[in-house]
């Protein structure tokens, strides 16, 4: 066998998906192909297996800036924070420039205690690429935990003023306000009264009844072949793959219906363009759709869509108990409650919509929203989807 055909096969061996073998031996030769290996294991969350074909490569070359980074981000998900702040330096003073790598760095000085250090590393991304989302979050999100609510809202407001249209600084905006004290502010871009809305549905053509409806998608959704279990921001339950794209099976009627639904909410909009809500509506989009199957003690964490401006969820099948008084508000739709990763205390204004057959929710896809938990072994079956933006 040749040198290149060894070659090859080595790097061909070092591109199967993560799970087919071992790690191999990282050489010169196939130096890039094992760092590419590296970081797909690292995504998938083989740590292990990453962190092996991370020391090889710095074996062979102690200055690979990817494989220090990658290895410092490695320590750090294992909570040695000092080792990772000593690799992710190191590949910074060897010249690592993108604002990732300081983004990595604000984040183990936030866990090391060192806030004026990682305020300084977010900056530095910041001023790096000022249209890069994720540096403004963590800086306002830093601010928030500091207690310095007013400076967060401000690198919220900077990111949009660099950004744009960006929902996910808009969800964090609204949360900091009530946490600066400016409630007035915050209830008027959270005006769940306004911007909650619900939609009677009627049955697609080829359907006599909602009943027959829901039963033909509601199989659809508990058996398709996508289901995975605990993915996203699904407790106890299962989450398809996207449903909005060929073939569309019985999804048909339904994004017929669905378009239907998204252009009677513009015309319920208030005559207000200074509300994002309103000045972001777009006149062009596509669909994204995908289907949730919960069991017992099943719930969603609250969550917003980024990329969209608009959400909804249609239901086909809800257990008794979403129905029963003495239960409620099991099983219901929540808004107002953000994530528990964000560092606001400040009251929320928390509002609980019980589902029901027949009936469409839509909101803004920067509303912070989930579900409560209930206790049940029937099953509660939906359809979610965003309307994202394209112009």
């Amino acid at each position: 066998m040749s040198n290149r055909q060894q070659r090859r096969m080595q790097e061909k061996s070092l591109r199967k998906p993560p799970g087919d073998s071992q790690p191999p031996l990282v050489t010169h030769a196939n130096a890039l192909s094992a760092f590419q290996a590296a970081v797909q294991y690292h995504r998938t969350n083989r740590f292990r297996e990453a962190e092996a074909l991370y020391r090889q490569l710095l074996a062979l070359d102690g200055k690979h800036v990817g494989a220090l980074s990658g290895l410092g981000m490695i320590e750090f998900q294992a909570g040695r924070y000092d080792a990772a702040l000593d690799m992710v330096r190191r590949a910074i003073a060897l010249g690592a420039s993108e604002p990732g790598y300081f983004m990595n760095l604000g984040a183990v000085c936030v866990k090391l205690g060192r806030p004026d250090e990682a305020e300084a590393a977010f900056r530095e991304a910041i001023a790096r690429d000022p249209r890069y989302g994720d540096p403004y979050y963590d800086l306002g999100n830093l601010y928030l935990s500091q207690g310095k609510a007013g400076a967060a809202v401000a690198v919220f407001e900077a990111c949009m003023a660099a950004r744009g249209r960006d929902y996910h600084a808009l969800a964090y905006q609204a949360h900091a306000l009530a946490e600066a004290g400016r409630a007035d502010e915050a209830g008027r871009l959270l005006d769940f009264d306004t911007y909650v809305k619900t939609c009677s549905f009627e049955p697609p053509d080829g359907f006599d009844d909602m009943p027959a409806f829901n039963k033909v998608l509601g199989r659809y959704i508990k058996t398709h072949p996508t289901l995975q279990g605990n993915v996203m921001s699904t407790e106890n339950g299962r989450h398809t793959g996207e449903l909005i794209k060929p073939p569309l099976g019985p999804m048909e009627g339904m994004v017929a219906r669905i378009d239907e639904a998204v252009r009677w909410y513009k015309s319920q909009l208030p005559d207000d363009p200074t509300h994002p809500a309103v000045r972001w509506a777009p006149e062009r989009w596509r669909l994204t759709g995908w289907g949730v199957v919960m069991h017992d003690k099943g719930h969603e964490r609250p969550h917003i869509h980024p990329n969209g401006w608009l959400s909804g969820v249609f239901y086909l099948q809800l257990p008794a108990v979403i129905g029963d008084p003495a239960r409620r508000p099991e099983g219901w739709l929540e808004f107002g409650r953000p994530t528990a990763q964000l560092n606001v205390s400040a009251g929320f204004d928390i509002r609980q919509y019980q589902p029901a057959y027949g009936q469409m929710f839509l909101f803004p896809s920067f509303y912070y929203h989930g579900t409560v938990p209930f206790r049940s072994e029937e099953r509660r079956v939906c359809i979610a989807f965003d309307v994202e933006p394209l112009a």
